[in-house]
């Protein structure tokens, strides 16, 4: 069996999959280009706060400054002026040389000749720095309090009057921004997760919708396909959906009355026939009492007078088929019903009754004339089969949920897989004389009564069921 995707699945992968994609993409790109801009804004921030105080710092005195110059007057001057425009910034300054040792810091913990050991992963941009005399910001690091960090740079020179560059300053700062960009990420989380949940929504709904009148649609077809032409099929759409049920209306209705002029022209033809046929009874009837016992053209005329029986048969069947009534429902007692059955088909095979049900809404009628037909069908194929013991034919009636199933069962020969799917079909029959419209009547019966007939055929044992709206 092939597997078919639910709508639902088809809809999913249509509606959801690709919105979430295109929104994880969205997010990614989202965030890497704020993390760039932010990173970047914050390096130009840095580089320009080192810039700034690089102009206040007298680069030969500090490239001269010696461990123990700490308390130096001038040196004292040059770290305020340095702590001045930290407290202004926020920034923690510092003074290197091209050995990355310290020359000034606004960190009490540094004192002249420290060597910056984290400077060292700054070589490419102090390279810069010291050679080119441009102001470069480093990458982003994590410190020993797990806060991350970015350090920009700006050149230091010897003097107003002397361009050498002898130092290089630096402004390092706490990348706040990557509270922001986790802001971000939180916030981009709850959006994909709103956007998904909505797209779920929606393809949950849109497929309620379009399998709510898909099974409508299905509904209506297997009533149509029982023989049930009286309902209408109501789809109240104006899509695709809404097309295809007008075109099963208007098919429901062509076939209604092509239905309503084959009954009537059945009708007809039964009506013709029935009145010469009852001349060519009453005929041979007669010509039958003419007719000396013993003589052997008397076995010619009761041979012509079973045909004619016959006929009447087949005109009364076709007359049944094209007149068929709709069903008046009642209660029907279903032993009662059992009882007319088994009484009405008389036989010398013994038909068992098991009974789980004490009564059914039904056309009493019509129901008894399906059953019989189904009964003398199943005593027919016990006895041909040779099985005309007790126990071989059994009506049974019980609940399945909310049907009220009734069965025929008969032990005989098995239907074929090739025949039992036309059993159902006007006119077609596998017996030698037999119009083919019993078992046809029997599914129109149940299609009245908003039902169904079935039948099953293995190891020797045929069951037909007729199913009923409990």
């Amino acid at each position: 069996m092939r597997f078919r995707a639910p709508i639902f699945v088809k809809l999913l992968g249509a509606l959801v999959l690709p919105v979430v994609i295109l929104f994880t993409l969205f997010a990614v790109v989202a965030y890497e280009v704020s993390r760039h801009d932010l990173d970047e804004e914050l390096g130009r921030r840095l580089t320009a706060i080192a810039a700034s105080a690089a102009t206040q710092v007298r680069g030969k005195y500090l490239a001269e400054a010696a461990p123990g110059d700490e308390t130096a007057r001038a040196y004292q001057n040059v770290q305020k002026k340095l702590e001045l425009v930290s407290q202004a910034t926020g920034a923690r300054l510092f003074v290197l040389d091209k050995r990355f040792d310290a020359r000034a810091d606004t960190s009490k913990d540094a004192a002249i000749g420290m060597h910056y050991y984290r400077a060292e992963l700054d070589r490419s941009e102090l390279a810069q720095v010291f050679g080119a005399g441009a102001s470069r910001s480093s990458v982003t690091f994590e410190g020993n309090d797990h806060i991350t960090y970015k350090t920009g740079y700006a050149p230091v020179r010897a003097s107003e009057t002397e361009p050498e560059i002898v130092l290089a300053l630096g402004a390092q700062a706490p990348a706040s921004y990557f509270s922001r960009l986790s802001d971000l990420r939180t916030r981009l989380f709850a959006w994909g997760a709103g956007l998904a949940a909505v797209s779920v929504l929606a393809a949950v709904l849109a497929t309620f919708l379009i399998t709510l009148n898909v099974r409508r649609l299905a509904a209506a077809a297997e009533r149509i396909g029982a023989g049930d032409l009286h309902a209408p099929v109501s789809i109240k759409t104006r899509d695709e959906l809404g097309l295809l049920g007008d075109t099963m209306d208007r098919m429901r209705i062509q076939l209604a009355e092509r239905d309503a002029k084959m009954q009537q022209m059945l009708a007809g033809i039964a009506h013709e026939v029935r009145n010469p046929l009852a001349g060519m009874t009453l005929f041979a009837g007669i010509l039958r009492e003419e007719i000396e016992p013993g003589d052997e053209r008397r076995g010619h005329v009761d041979k012509i007078q079973r045909e004619l029986d016959y006929l009447e048969r087949v005109v009364n069947d076709f007359l049944e088929y094209a007149r068929r009534p709709k069903p008046e429902l009642a209660t029907v007692e279903i032993d009662e019903l059992f009882a007319e059955v088994i009484q009405l088909a008389p036989s010398e095979l013994a038909v068992a009754a098991q009974i789980d049900i004490p009564s059914v809404r039904a056309d009493r009628g019509q129901l008894r004339r399906a059953l019989l037909n189904l009964t003398r069908n199943a005593i027919q194929a016990a006895t041909a089969a040779g099985n005309s013991g007790p126990g071989n034919v059994r009506l049974a009636a019980m609940k399945a949920g909310d049907t009220v199933e009734i069965s025929v069962w008969n032990r005989g020969r098995e239907i074929p897989p090739e025949t039992s799917g036309r059993l159902f079909e006007p006119f077609f029959t596998t017996r030698e004389k037999g119009t083919g419209l019993g078992l046809a009547f029997v599914r129109d019966i149940a299609a009245d009564h908003v039902g169904k007939v079935t039948v099953t055929s293995a190891d020797g044992e045929t069951t037909f069921v007729i199913s009923l709206p409990a």
